[in-house]
């Protein structure tokens, strides 16, 4: 099984209850779908599990099981404890206190070794969170993407950096 098969966002819920039960007021949420995911876990904020930044390391993430192999390549979080949610629809993971550098044992992946959802050129569901939460955006944020997907059709490589990425 795969994909939608395992998860489209149901398991959101649990998401809530495990950071709650935690105490934790903010936890990063690497979602398979495409909602508003603070609508169901209103303390979540959007991350992608191939990209850990050094503010992530000892934190709890949460990452859809689809994500973990097929949809984005972060089988590196596998090594760390972890606990299944929603059936194994979603995973919390205990990140290490110090994230190994990308193409590291124990560390995410390199660039050139990205996956993207759907294989899609660019990172729709960065693209997608964004114009949901400014809506104002959305002219310049079509016209990135005309522009990053003429692009990808001449290159390969990774897909490129959100416009509002930092």
């Amino acid at each position: 099984m795969n994909d939608s098969n395992v998860d489209w966002n149901q398991g959101l819920p649990e998401v809530r209850r495990f950071a709650e039960q935690r105490g934790l007021q903010k936890i990063a949420l690497d979602q398979y779908g495409f909602s508003d995911i603070r609508v169901s876990v209103p303390q979540a904020d959007p991350w992608n599990c191939q990209t850990p930044s050094a503010e992530d390391a000892g934190q709890w993430v949460t990452v859809s099981a689809a994500n973990l192999l097929e949809a984005r390549n972060c089988a590196w979080l596998l090594q760390y404890p972890r606990e299944a949610l929603a059936g194994g629809s979603i995973y919390a993971v205990r990140l290490p206190a110090a994230i190994p550098p990308a193409g590291a044992a124990g560390g995410p992946p390199l660039a050139s070794e990205y996956r993207t959802f759907g294989g899609f050129p660019i990172e729709l569901r960065g693209f997608f969170w964004h114009v949901m939460q400014t809506p104002d955006d959305l002219p310049r944020a079509v016209a990135w993407m005309q522009t990053a997907f003429t692009a990808a059709s001449k290159a390969q490589g990774p897909p490129p950096k959100l416009p509002w990425e930092r």
